[in-house]
């Protein structure tokens, strides 16, 4: 794998590390009290968690390799990039109070870190990248 390729996959996720500032919203949902639909809970809730694994994903990422931890980088994109499609239903559903953020900036703003997942996600799957989770060990052509 390329250095130019795997800095920009680490990149790629580091760009989602915003999402963990969504913990802070999760007060702001009805039942709790706030202005925002119960629809936006559990979009919060995942973009936290997601959000708080940016830095421990993007360690193992750099640091290590084998075949169990690209599917979990697999897994961790994909369903990071199903989180954000998550929260455009959720913006289309129960859209965000305006008092929170206008509909162009919520619309705008997880379609362009969703499409920053996807881009590490189809990235993974180079024959590259494939290859150096998988060691030379194991590597057959």
């Amino acid at each position: 794998m390329s250095k130019g390729v795997k800095w920009s996959i680490a990149l790629l996720m580091c760009f989602t590390i915003f999402r963990a500032q969504t913990v802070l919203f999760l007060p702001k949902v009805e039942m709790f009290g706030g202005p925002a639909a119960d629809a936006w809970f559990a979009p919060w809730l995942s973009d936290a968690i997601f959000g708080f694994l940016v830095p421990v994903m993007v360690f193992l990422f750099l640091k290590r390799r084998g075949t169990k931890l690209w599917g979990a980088l697999v897994i961790y994109n994909a369903l990071g990039a199903f989180d954000y499609a998550n929260g455009l239903a959720a913006q289309w559903i129960a859209p965000m109070p305006v008092e929170m953020a206008t509909a162009t900036t919520v619309y705008l703003g997880i379609s362009v870190f969703m499409v920053f997942q996807l881009i590490a996600l189809t990235l993974l799957f180079r024959d590259d990248v494939v290859e150096h989770f998988r060691g030379k060990a194991e590597v057959t052509k």
